[in-house]
């Protein structure tokens, strides 16, 4: 299952590096780009978006939602 969610707060790749990191514990596949600025995941099992935020937070302060 995909799952899409939008985050705010990234400004480089060092971020994308860092959010990366710190979801693939959680996630099947992690794809997260900066421009648009979005998390893309393959999961067994849908997430909420406040374990996406859980694990974004230990990169940094970043918040995310879910993607319109």
């Amino acid at each position: 299952m995909q799952q899409v969610f939008s985050i705010v707060g990234m400004h480089c790749g060092g971020c994308v590096t860092r959010v990366t990191r710190a979801l693939k514990p959680i996630a099947d596949n992690v794809e997260v780009t900066l421009d648009p600025p979005r998390i893309t995941l393959e999961v067994s099992q849908a997430l909420t978006t406040e374990a996406v935020q859980t694990a974004v937070a230990a990169a940094g302060d970043y918040v995310v939602s879910p993607a319109q």
